[in-house]
């Protein structure tokens, strides 16, 4: 299916909603003798009690320990016999969703959907997997304390969110407190509240017979509970809180700073795509970007420099990521603050929003060189209520973004004065005065 014979998305993807609630969307692709799927379930932290936010990573990293009939064992068994997977997880970046992903040949779309079914109606939740996965997770947290990068991030969100935001990230002690209190009581409870066919959206695309897999997962589902009505609702946006904060990390060569700002910007937001692109010129590659180009390339004070923003269904912040010398810290920040005030002042220019808009119109259509690919932008576009043809209109939409759209959107959004900026590393008494 290439891109000169493919006809519309919005004419080709054959859509069904369940008696329940569940949609599920099948592309046939007769080119390629796989099945890819993706998919989603509201299902995230945002829908966690404020003080247990991880337990909706946790109940989706559990799906996949065992069913009412198999074991974790015989489930990998089934699938890893025929190169097939599935998988389920949720973590802090979208506080709503719980993705899903998986794939198979397409002659064995009937085992990959029997496997979904089990583990999306009937997980087991085992006791004896949940205490191996606890023991896991406090290990990794552990390690992740070492991380300078990790440490850094973490802090700036507990000084930019107040505490029960689903953005608020706790200390390490913390979330390891909870994750040792957790109770397949407590997983089972979230389970049974949270999870359900009407937030259940379902994307396949492959060499199948798109009525057949529509008439299957009907009947396959048809037993599921719709479940609880999921609402997004509002998630208010703190305003600034300008300050510095250093944490220190012993025995670390190098350093990491993060510049932190909240913002009100949403996946949805009409601004969303003029503030990515000009994003894109400021700071989303360390080698290519002004950030990268100066701070990296022509004054060498630091690793890696990013910037970019955290945009879900609900409003994340923008953030500006630089690894450095410990020595480099002052130096490097003051020329990242002087470029981001340089970018706001002046904007883009015509050449860096040509080049932008064709390389993000590029990538969209070799994404689209794949089942997996296809699956992946549509499960997006679905998820965040754009539809299908979105698929048709996203290179357009990117075309259509000015110049003064673009430099407008971000200038509204980043304001430097209003930057929390973190470092997390070892640093001399000079190096630690911030």
């Amino acid at each position: 299916m290439t891109a000169a014979t493919r006809r519309p998305f919005a004419e080709a993807v054959h859509t069904r909603t369940l008696a329940n609630g569940a949609r599920v969307f099948v592309l046939e692709n007769h080119f390629n003798p796989t099945l890819a799927l993706s998919g989603s379930l509201r299902a995230g932290r945002l829908y966690a009690p404020p003080d247990r936010r991880l337990i909706a990573s946790v109940v989706a990293g559990e799906l996949m320990k065992g069913t009412a009939r198999r074991t974790k064992l015989q489930l990998a068994e089934d699938l890893e016999a025929r190169a097939a997977s599935l998988s389920f997880s949720s973590d802090a970046s979208d506080p709503v969703g719980v993705d899903i992903g998986g794939s198979a040949l397409s002659r064995d779309a009937d085992l990959l959907l029997d496997a979904l079914v089990d583990v999306l109606c009937t997980p087991a939740f085992p006791v004896e997997e949940l205490d191996k996965e606890k023991k896991r997770l406090v290990g990794a947290i552990r390690q992740q304390q070492e991380q300078t990068s990790a440490r850094a991030y973490e802090a700036a969100m507990r000084r930019i969110y107040p505490a029960g935001h689903p953005l608020y990230r706790l200390t390490g002690e913390e979330r390891i407190a909870k994750v040792e209190a957790l109770g397949r009581a407590d997983l089972e409870t979230f389970y049974r509240a949270r999870y359900g066919a009407a937030s259940l959206a379902l994307v396949l695309v492959g060499d199948v017979d798109a009525s057949r897999v529509l008439d299957r997962l009907d009947k396959a589902l048809a037993a599921w509970p719709a479940g609880p009505r999921v609402e997004l609702g509002e998630t208010a946006v703190p305003p600034a809180v300008p300050g510095a904060e250093t944490v220190e990390v012993p025995d670390k060569a190098s350093a990491d700073v993060v510049l932190a700002l909240p913002t009100d910007l949403t996946r949805t937001d009409p601004d969303f795509l003029p503030c990515s692109l000009a994003n894109s010129a400021l700071g989303q590659s360390s080698l290519t970007s002004r950030l990268g180009v100066r701070v990296r390339d022509t004054e060498g004070l630091t690793y890696g420099i990013h910037s970019g923003f955290s945009a879900t269904h609900v409003a994340g912040p923008f953030t500006v990521n630089v690894t450095v010398k410990p020595e480099s810290r002052d130096a490097a920040l003051a020329s990242t603050l002087d470029e981001v005030r340089s970018f706001v002042a002046g904007g883009m220019t015509d050449k860096e929003l040509a080049e932008e808009k064709s390389s993000r119109i590029g990538r969209f259509k070799v994404d689209l060189g794949s089942n997996s690919g296809i699956a992946s932008a549509l499960d997006a576009a679905i998820y965040y209520g754009f539809g299908v043809s979105y698929l048709d209109a996203f290179p357009g939409l990117v075309a259509a973004v000015t110049r003064e759209q673009a430099d407008a959107a971000f200038a509204r959004r980043v304001k430097p004065e209003g930057f929390t900026v973190v470092s997390a590393g070892t640093f001399g008494p000079a190096d630690g005065k911030r």
